[in-house]
């Protein structure tokens, strides 16, 4: 009852709350902002020092921890920088990638320095900490002379708060951590059930306007935490492909205090995975899994709030939704992307140079400094992302310029004579990406990857650009084109089929939308929000779709899913855009006006359209009617996620193996990288003699092994262990030797 008469207290219609806006201290006067910083650092000294003395305060300087490490240095730059008056989203995404920046950046460069010095670990706890803090009183004593003299307002008025559905949001990333608990030790999965059901009603109650749009971005980084959590707390072990890697190299630098730049591997590159991971484990004191786990899923949830500002600017509250909604159902968001920490950092960092992309009002110095600091960042984060970029960026480039070319100026103009609207050319004064930029950008990929992991990353792109190379040649050769096939699902039930066709039907949504609407853009037949470099990109982003699908192997070499995803970033609201432009035709061919009140109808039913699509990629449609299920968090598919019992197993052959080869099925495999950092085995129709033969809990539960990842064939294990010998068994993973 009191707490009900609390909640209409803060509904009132007349009532206003003024608080601090916690996410704009480079706004706070300078007093202010120094006690707050101050206090932040002798809070992290002091709570590490009690940890050493014995005193337990984990979870307070995990938190305290975290905290310091992803605000305080990137604010305290914003404040030399002088940047002011930004919005709330623009001061996140500046501060905690500035933030992330000085910590890779800072991290390597006391690795590479410290050593001639004479230390041997320089990635220990003390000198991490020595290093960080005199680098933060410096940035510290830097803010107070350059912007001593700023006196603005950080306060926010909340009106009429809807607090009744703030505090219902908030429950949703609980039903997810609950959920996940409830899947690991009772394997009951009820709770993720009701947390995707309710998910997935969001977009119609936003299509049939009954959320207010002052929640929007709120709601956006609900779902996209929910949905993140909801996979990556499955096991209390790190499950997947790629993290396994990823986790043993920060581990290492871990144990070792030292990272080796020589170290020849593809990830070993990435200072999102070799540097920033063990720092934050280190000075927080989080286990290294947990940072995995719950600290990079957290960071990569802002991702769709972001790209839910840069939507917004561009077309509508609504459709901003509906698009950043459509970018977070597709399964590879919540899926894939969590077990690739480095993406998952390159993707946050490709959201605030968006954001410079599209701002008129900083100054250009500002903005092409933060423009360089993230696409720095977003090449030692990721090489894939950051191959694609390049890729995108010089196509983006050439347009640009050809489009400034009065040759090509007055050919378009000579097809206005065809009836078509006043031209609206690209001028050269307008750019944002400017040729220094895109060459400066090319130059760091080249020079970071040749020079580091003894050029793995270097020598793979060029292997598979002359895997590419091929390709377009056959494409072109009547003996061996074969034509090009879309991606499909394999369909193995009429839901499937279902599936297959919304998908399908949404791409078609998208070419429709980023065509007509470039067609627009260059003829001016409506004034449109887009800006013209986002437009570009666009464009540029459906053709890398359509070659990825003509060129099977460069689309294979970088995955089609995450390369899909990676063009939703540009392509996303096009997918109800261009929805509505497909009602509209139809509406032509009907001969009717399109008025507004068609426009909202069309924006009910893309949103009925997505909630049918999101209940189909979570996999809730399939373990509701229990036909072939897909998720791994919802059901017992077999997947790279692993118990106590299958990594107890590694370790015993670990601790326990001589040279003799080390087989295991294509779903168990991945698991002995996190800890052996060694590629096993897979189990074909026979095995060397003298072999370690591995099976993890599905294995023993089925009887069965994976044989090909790509087929999902499997094939009975007593068939290949035949007469072989038992010499590990612990209830969850069993050990022969051949």
């Amino acid at each position: 009852m009191y707490f009900g008469r609390f909640l209409n207290f803060f509904m009132k219609d007349n009532f206003t709350f003024k608080v601090p806006n916690p996410f704009k201290l480079n706004d706070c006067r300078m007093d202010t902002f120094l006690k707050i910083i101050i206090s932040i650092q002798l809070a992290v000294l002091i709570l590490i020092l009690l940890d050493t003395l014995g005193i337990n305060v984990s979870l307070i300087r995990e938190i305290v921890s975290i905290f310091y490490l992803l605000f305080v240095p990137g604010i305290l730059m914003l404040r030399i920088l002088r940047l002011h008056e930004l919005s709330s989203i623009e001061t996140i995404f500046y501060t905690i990638g500035l933030s992330i920046f000085s910590i890779m950046f800072l991290g390597a460069i006391i690795d590479l320095s410290l050593p001639a010095m004479g230390i041997t670990k320089p990635l220990s706890l003390f000198y991490i900490l020595i290093t960080m803090t005199s680098f933060l009183v410096i940035l510290t004593i830097l803010s107070y002379f350059r912007d001593k003299d700023y006196q603005g307002k950080n306060i926010i008025e909340i009106k009429e708060l809807p607090s009744t559905i703030i505090l219902f949001l908030c429950l949703i990333p609980f039903l997810a951590v609950i959920g996940t608990y409830l899947v690991n030790y009772y394997q009951n999965n009820i709770l993720l059930m009701i947390m995707i059901a309710v998910i997935a009603i969001m977009p119609i109650l936003v299509g049939f306007n009954k959320i207010p749009r002052l929640i929007y971005p709120f709601l956006t980084f609900i779902i996209s935490l929910s949905l993140l959590f909801h996979t990556s707390l499955i096991s209390n072990y790190i499950w997947g492909w790629d993290m396994q890697f990823e986790y043993y190299l920060a581990n290492n630098v871990i144990n070792n205090s030292f990272w080796d730049p020589n170290f020849f591997s593809s990830i070993n590159s990435m200072l999102s995975i070799t540097i920033f991971a063990p720092i934050i484990s280190i000075i927080s004191g989080m286990n290294l899994k947990w940072v995995f786990k719950i600290i990079y899923p957290l960071i990569f949830s802002l991702v769709p709030l972001g790209l839910y500002f840069i939507f917004k600017k561009q077309t509508s509250d609504k459709i901003a939704f509906l698009s950043v909604f459509f970018f977070m159902s597709i399964f590879t968001f919540y899926t894939e992307l969590n077990q690739l920490g480095r993406q998952e950092i390159a993707e946050f960092f490709f959201i605030p140079f968006l954001i410079l992309l599209l701002d008129e009002s900083m100054r250009p110095i500002k903005r092409s400094l933060l423009l360089v600091i993230f696409a720095l960042s977003i090449v030692v984060s990721h090489y894939g992302f950051a191959y694609v970029f390049a890729l995108t960026l010089v196509l983006v480039y050439i347009i640009l310029f050809l489009t400034d070319k009065k040759r090509v100026s007055t050919l378009v103009k000579n097809v206005r004579n065809l009836n078509f609207e006043d031209v609206n050319p690209v001028k050269t004064k307008d750019r944002r990406i400017k040729i220094s930029f895109v060459a400066l950008f090319l130059i760091s990929v080249l020079t970071w990857y040749i020079y580091t992991s003894s050029s793995y990353d270097f020598i793979s792109i060029i292997l598979i650009g002359n895997h590419i190379s091929g390709s377009i040649t056959d494409l072109f050769n009547p003996q061996t084109a074969q034509g090009l096939s879309a991606l499909t699902v394999t369909i193995t039930s009429p839901l499937h089929n279902v599936a297959k066709y919304l998908n399908l039907l949404f791409q078609l949504f998208i070419g429709v939308g980023v065509l007509l609407f470039t067609y627009k853009l260059i003829f001016k037949q409506e004034n449109i929000k887009f800006k013209r470099e986002f437009m570009i990109f666009a464009l540029v982003s459906l053709f890398v779709l359509f070659i990825s699908i003509a060129l099977p192997f460069f689309g294979s070499a970088l995955d089609e899913t995450r390369l899909y995803h990676m063009t939703l970033f540009f392509l996303a609201p096009f997918s109800i855009l261009g929805g509505i432009e497909v009602f509209k035709i139809f509406n032509i061919i009907s001969k009717k006006p399109w008025k507004k009140k068609q426009t909202e109808n069309a924006l009910k039913i893309m949103s009925i359209l997505i909630m049918i699509s999101f209940l189909f990629y979570t996999g809730f449609i399939y373990q509701f009617t229990g036909d072939n299920p897909t998720s791994f968090s919802l059901s017992n598919v077999d997947y790279t996620v692993y118990d106590h019992e299958e990594v107890s197993g590694v370790y015993w052959i670990y601790l326990n193996k001589n040279n003799n080869n080390i087989y295991a099925d294509g779903y168990r495999a991945p698991l002995f990288a996190s800890i052996m950092a060694v590629h096993i085995k897979s189990y074909q129709n026979w095995v060397y003699p003298g072999s370690y033969l591995y099976l993890g809990s599905y294995n023993i539960k089925s009887g069965k092994i994976l044989l090909n990842t790509t087929s999902m064939r499997y094939e009975e294990y007593s068939n290949i262990i035949g007469q072989s010998s038992e010499i590990y068994d612990n209830g969850g993973s069993v050990i022969y030797l051949s």
